[in-house]
């Protein structure tokens, strides 16, 4: 593949890549000059293997105790490599051609053997093999690791400034273990099936020394992916890019910092208005262009993440993760191209230094482009949420909207999430929503709670309390509208009991704000009594992290002062809890196209402050 047909990147501002490029130096420093230090750091008899089992960011006496095990005080981590830190993953094939969606996931700093400067020397976890002053000369060591890990990391050793590969019949010499060896570990992968791999990685020295063997073991786990929750601040919005094709960014570079020029209809005032919204509750209202062609789903295309391991000083080192959608497209999907098109500008446009993009799906699904039209939007990226951290679960806890019994998505997508046993992934039975995204109806705020984070959910019956007080009788006596409200409120009402009982939430935690369904009939669909939102959804909104929530104007009729009242309703529900509302106009640009239309959620996504999220591996309560 031709290295010199690559993306234009992200300038190097603070969302993406300067926070690790501040800290390179020093960071690399640490590799660099590992030192066994403080208490009990005497050079230890026979044959020792230290990693950073007590993350502290640093190779130290402390790290002697408990190194061959693994458990949630103690035990080394280590980053998946799977960023782009030189730049040198392509766009196109070298004879011109678009890559596969395959193989644009399958370039990352670890898909060579090589260590691609210091920015990618961060990600490695440091090892030490303690220095043995009395070695003889013939004496010598292996390093090899565990089976079912081998396939998924690398052994460097670091030596002058260097990394070299270490192959398991690498012997290191007596000269090399009388002064002590650093090693470096990467790995290749995050865990995607425990049923190949758990993550746990063991790395084992073994020294002989003329009839003397000695050995030791360092256990590590790889970083689990961390989905982002909605109450860390917004960096940077990301919005689609209507006019400029996948295709178009692949085959001549592309700039996501400068503004597109809007195609469709509304776009001008709802990008305008979104600005002004995120300037009014104090974030960045540079908008992020993403090259879609037309697909504006923005939130369908990823969701955002990140991994995270101990740095120095107490600090933890992040890389941000787009962990992109596995819906297969609606109609021609190929082996070659099985998933939405617009999925790949996020490896083309938004991958680099301390930002990766992984991919997941099962390769069985693409070619059914029937199954894939009626039920493939499971799969979309906007049917994912995140609950916000409490003490069950202090990373928070993976949402995702399901047909419990006919449809789901990708089962190896929600398996990958299962696997990092941080966020435990809950499915919600969203049958009768015509696209099925959790989205529709709930979100989640900050709120001046004991819990302290509030859920934003839809409440049909309240809108139809305030259509009745305003008087809006065309509204009231539409049947659609009233069975759409007996569907909508049944199904909130299950999946409220399903958050409850889940997630312990109480009255208080719960904020209603009204919404207005109507019942659509889709001749030939496998799933008859759906629903969707007649006005524009405020629960369908993106919470900023600044106590500010961006919700759509919902167009409802106006109270006799001339108010609209659900907008009333919504501002006095959320400010109950500390929650200003900023509205936005997106009806024509959103919410009128297509069937069922969106929202606000549904046409943004969001790179968010990881400085703000607390390390998961020093969190209260972990299980």
């Amino acid at each position: 593949m031709s290295q010199a047909t690559t993306s234009r990147r992200i300038p190097r501002r603070r969302p993406l890549a300067v926070a690790a490029a501040a800290t390179a130096t020093a960071a690399v420093a640490g590799i660099a000059v590992v030192q066994l230090s403080g208490a009990g750091a005497a050079t230890p008899p026979g044959a020792t293997l230290f990693a950073d089992t007590n993350r502290d960011g640093r190779l130290n006496g402390g790290d002697m105790r408990g190194r061959s095990a693994w458990t949630d005080d103690r035990g080394a981590l280590v980053m998946p490599n799977l960023d782009d830190s030189a730049g040198r993953c392509p766009t196109l094939a070298e004879d011109g051609s678009r890559l596969t969606d395959d193989e644009l996931a399958a370039c990352h700093d670890a898909s060579d053997e090589r260590v691609n400067g210091p920015l990618d020397a961060l990600d490695l976890a440091p090892l030490r093999v303690a220095a043995l002053p009395r070695a003889g000369s013939d004496a010598f060591a292996t390093i090899t690791v565990n089976a079912a890990a081998a396939p998924h990391v690398r052994l460097f050793l670091h030596r002058h400034g260097e990394y070299t590969p270490l192959g398991p019949d690498t012997r290191l010499t007596g000269e090399q273990l009388r002064s002590g060896v650093r090693l470096a570990l990467e790995a290749r992968d995050l865990v995607r099936d425990p049923a190949e791999w758990d993550g746990l990685i063991d790395v084992t020295l073994e020294v002989v020394d003329g009839d003397r063997t000695s050995g030791d073991t360092a256990r590590l786990r790889v970083a689990p992916l961390i989905l982002t929750h909605d109450l860390l601040p917004i960096d940077r919005m990301v919005i689609s890019d209507n006019g400029t094709t996948p295709e178009d960014a692949e085959r001549h570079g592309y700039d996501p910092e400068v503004p597109a020029r809007p195609v469709e209809d509304g776009e001008e005032v709802f990008r305008a208005e979104l600005g002004a919204a995120l300037a009014g509750a104090g974030l960045n209202d540079d908008l992020l262009e993403y090259p879609t062609g037309g697909d504006r789903w923005m939130r369908d295309q990823f969701i955002t993440g990140y991994f995270a391991v101990p740095g120095p000083d107490g600090t933890a080192h992040r890389m941000r993760v787009l962990l992109r959608s596995a819906d297969v497209m609606p109609e021609g999907s190929s082996a070659d191209f099985p998933l939405r098109d617009a999925g790949r500008s996020a490896f083309t446009v938004l991958r680099g230094p301390g930002t990766a993009v992984l991919q997941q799906y099962d390769a069985d699904r693409v070619g059914d482009d029937e199954h894939s039209a009626l039920w493939g939007s499971f799969s979309s990226t906007g049917n994912f949420l995140v609950a916000p951290p409490d003490e069950r679960f202090p990373a928070g806890r993976v949402l995702y909207g399901s047909n419990l019994e006919l449809a789901a998505p990708d089962a190896t997508f929600t398996r990958l999430l299962q696997a990092q046993h941080e966020q435990e992934p809950l499915a919600v039975d969203t049958s009768w929503l015509a696209v099925g995204h959790i989205d529709e109806f709930l979100s989640f705020v900050p709120a001046g709670t004991e819990r302290g984070w509030a859920a934003v959910v839809a409440d049909p019956e309240l809108g139809r309390d305030l259509l009745t007080e305003a008087g809006a009788d065309a509204l009231l006596d539409d049947e659609r509208l009233t069975a759409g409200t007996r569907l909508a409120a049944a199904g909130i009402d299950r999946a409220l009991e399903l958050l409850t009982r889940e997630l312990g939430l109480s009255a208080e935690d719960i904020v209603r704000v009204p919404a207005l369904f109507t019942r659509l009939d889709v001749p030939g669909h496998p799933r008859q009594d759906i629903v969707a939102n007649h006005l524009p959804a405020v629960a369908n909104g993106v919470a900023t992290g600044t106590r500010t929530f961006l919700a759509p104007v919902p167009h409802a009729p106006a109270d006799a002062t001339g108010e609209d009242v659900f907008q009333r309703a919504a501002e006095e529900a959320l400010a109950a809890v500390g929650v200003r509302v900023a509205w936005v106009e997106e009806w024509d640009y959103a919410h009128a196209v297509g069937t069922v239309g969106g929202e606000i959620h549904c046409v943004t996504n969001a790179l968010r402050d990881l400085s703000a999220a607390r390390p998961w591996w020093r969190s209260p309560g972990r299980s």
